[in-house]
């Protein structure tokens, strides 16, 4: 917020409020279950303030899916445009797209119920975009593992296989973390290290949860 006038700075940090309150709601009752009532009480503003910023609840939804899946896309992309060694950016990449899952918990429920589709299903047209938005930050990581893959830092076979697989996997991880107590799994470094390991059929198969 570096550069904006005290109101717009006022007006933003009230934004950032509405949403983090909304992704609380929406990942505790989901899109059909959730309300702007609710979202109102949870971030103690009012429905005009909450109209001011936001059209409505599909609004307010897909908001919070575009902007988080931007920021986890930014934080990615620090790595993508560095010279750093493939092997050594391959592991950065998943355990920066972990630690971002695990410090946006709300979101992940939200987001893991989308991309498989098993959210309550809202109007047709925000079904589309948040689809459209969600392949679209697919297309971005999957190409990113890929690239590095093809340089043979997980051996050979299927690049763009091994890359979906590789998400799949951190997938699989984030949902186990959010279901076990959470010194067992280990940190995003360790178990971005462990998934590597199983990808390349390196001797590194120590539990997640030994560091």
């Amino acid at each position: 917020m570096t550069g904006l006038s005290r109101r717009q700075r006022e007006r933003q940090a009230r934004r950032l409020s509405i949403l983090a309150a909304a992704e609380s709601v929406f990942a505790r009752r989901g899109f059909s279950g959730a309300t702007m009532e609710e979202v109102s009480r949870e971030s103690e503003f009012g429905m005009s303030t909450l109209y001011k910023f936001f059209k409505g609840k599909r609004d307010l939804y897909f908001a919070i899916i575009d902007e988080k899946l931007s920021a986890l896309q930014e934080r990615l992309h620090q790595i993508v445009d560095a010279n750093i060694p493939g092997q050594e950016a391959l592991h950065d990449f998943l355990s920066r797209h972990l630690q971002f899952f695990e410090e946006n918990i709300n979101f992940f429920r939200i987001y893991i119920r989308e991309k498989f589709g098993l959210a309550d299903e809202p109007k047709e047209e925000l079904s589309e975009r948040i689809r459209a938005r969600i392949a679209g930050y697919l297309e971005y990581a999957e190409s990113a593992l890929e690239r590095w893959m093809r340089e043979g830092h997980l051996g050979g076979g299927d690049a763009r296989a091994k890359a979906l697989a590789l998400l799949s996997t951190v997938d699989a991880y984030l949902c186990r973390w959010l279901s076990e107590s959470k010194e067992n799994i280990g940190s995003p470094q360790r178990r971005a290290s462990f998934i590597l390991s199983i990808f390349s059929g390196s001797e590194d198969t120590a539990p997640a949860g030994a560091g």
